[in-house]
């Protein structure tokens, strides 16, 4: 349903033209903040997240977390006039499956997945909970953390 492709100089204008939901504005930043940390924090990596066809049709960040090797998803936008098709759901399977093909693409296992999510972005919370992903109890930034056992 879709494919996850770096982050790249040939992709990155489209990238950046992703937006959010107006109401969702409040939870994720725009698109060419999330390419500016990739490209100068040193530790995630950004993704298009890709249509069958193509298109660019949102955003995916990962890191792994240094202190306990979990692989943390931040940053996922899908483009407001591609919601509700599931492509968000098929963003967070796309991600899982490419920990699990490539184990070393970060030089860490694949062991466990972490993400942050304002608790009150319930539509959000849907799509972690339907993949697999629990509340963890801990608390990161004002945000609920939800992890997912490989």
């Amino acid at each position: 349903m879709v494919v996850l492709s770096p982050a790249t100089s040939d992709n990155w204008r489209e990238i950046t033209r992703v937006r959010s939901a107006d109401d969702q504005q409040q939870w994720v930043a725009q698109t060419s903040y999330y390419l500016c940390l990739s490209a100068y924090d040193g530790l995630w990596r950004s993704y298009a997240v890709q249509a069958d066809d193509g298109e660019v049709v949102g955003h995916v960040m990962w890191a792994v977390d240094p202190d306990d090797a979990s692989h943390w998803i931040g940053g996922l936008v899908i483009d407001v006039q591609h919601q509700g098709k599931g492509l968000g759901r098929a963003a967070v399977d796309a991600l899982l499956r490419l920990w699990e093909r490539e184990p070393d693409l970060s030089g860490t296992p694949y062991r466990e997945a972490a993400l942050s999510v304002a608790p009150e972005n319930e539509a959000a919370l849907r799509v972690y909970r339907s993949v697999g992903f629990v509340e963890s109890g801990e608390v990161e930034d004002d945000e609920i953390v939800l992890r997912r056992a490989r």
